[in-house]
């Protein structure tokens, strides 16, 4: 539970560090927005200042595209189906063991227009977020399997990423 719960904080941060560093964009985009919010103040607040709220963009490199490219947990542990079901022409029977692979959804072409690369903008005018209803995105998963711990990841992703230097 540990691990589960910082762990991947860390390594989703890590993962954005290092994405950022291979698109300078992207890099500059989010410093230009760190500086704005950050102009002119001295301290913040981060429950009477909502500085989060005030960052979109690098929302959309955390949240949306890091956990896209790279999501916590690639395989999720088996489930077992309840009923059988026919997914692709493939009969599964009940009580079959199954396993979602979500990096490998999270860079399907047939749901992303150019998975490989490293967008955020793809996320701007999009309705997909990361609370299990929109299955070609399931970085914290879906149902009632999903990680308990998806407030507490974001913040803890988010957080590093936003403070100042």
């Amino acid at each position: 539970m540990f691990a589960g719960g910082s762990e991947t904080s860390t390594a989703t941060t890590v993962w954005a560090m290092l994405e950022m560093m291979k698109n300078p964009r992207v890099m500059a985009k989010a410093q230009t927005e760190l500086r704005d919010v950050f102009k002119g103040k001295e301290t913040l607040d981060d429950e009477k200042d909502n500085i989060i709220e005030q960052l979109p963009y690098l929302k959309l490199i955390m949240v949306k595209e890091i956990l896209r490219c790279h999501p916590p947990f690639p395989v999720f542990s088996p489930r077992e189906c309840r009923e059988e079901s026919i997914v692709n022409g493939y009969t599964i029977s009940l009580k079959t063991k199954v396993m979602i692979n979500a990096w490998a959804i999270g860079r399907d072409p047939k749901y992303w227009e150019d998975p490989e690369s490293f967008t955020p903008e793809r996320f701007e005018e999009s309705s997909i977020d990361f609370t299990g209803n929109h299955f070609q995105y399931l970085p914290f998963g879906a149902g009632r399997r999903m990680c308990p711990g998806l407030a507490f990841g974001f913040a803890n992703s988010i957080s590093p990423l936003a403070l100042p230097l």
